[in-house]
């Protein structure tokens, strides 16, 4: 299963990742960067809150490496309902 998600704040992406680290099977985010170049990294690495916590902090001050309209999260298991407040529609 692959679905479109939105993290806005970092406190978007700590519950995110908090809620995919209970899953029992590998959760991956993937995306865009400015350039179209295609990046993935595990949903579940706290280095993966610190990363994206630290791009949103910058996201209003400077050009950002990340394009924020392609980030995914990929799992081979329909996890919908848990992260159904971060799917953009």
């Amino acid at each position: 299963m692959k679905y479109m998600i939105e993290l806005t704040t970092a406190n978007d992406i700590q519950e995110f990742t908090k809620i995919v680290q209970g899953v029992d099977v590998d959760v991956r985010l993937e995306g865009k960067d400015e350039n179209g170049n295609h990046w993935e990294l595990s949903a579940k690495s706290m280095l993966c809150v610190l990363l994206l916590g630290g791009h949103i902090k910058r996201r209003h001050r400077m050009s950002q490496n990340i394009d924020w309209n392609t980030i995914y999260c990929k799992c081979e298991k329909d996890i919908y309902p848990l992260i159904q407040k971060f799917i953009k529609e």
